[in-house]
């Protein structure tokens, strides 16, 4: 779990994808260049660039629920 760039720590920080490692370069290479916006815009992990994800058909419960778990295994695993 201490390797960033591989598909389980991804799943378990609700990331839409891996990248590889020359996306990564691409965006750090952005990022210093000043054509990003914001500062450390990463598309995998914003959830709002994923056209493939399901709309919520979850009740506030099991958003809470979940969320709670999540936050129990990247305590467990040390994921910020």
């Amino acid at each position: 779990m201490r390797d960033h760039t591989s598909n389980s720590f991804a799943a378990l920080a609700g990331w839409s994808y891996t990248p590889t490692g020359a996306e990564i370069a691409l965006w750090d290479q952005m990022e210093l260049e000043g054509r990003l916006k914001r500062k450390g815009y990463r598309p995998w992990a914003d959830r709002r660039t994923d056209p493939f994800r399901r709309p919520a058909t979850e009740t506030h419960a099991d958003y809470e629920a979940r969320m709670a778990r999540r936050k129990r295994l990247n305590d467990h695993y040390h994921i910020e």
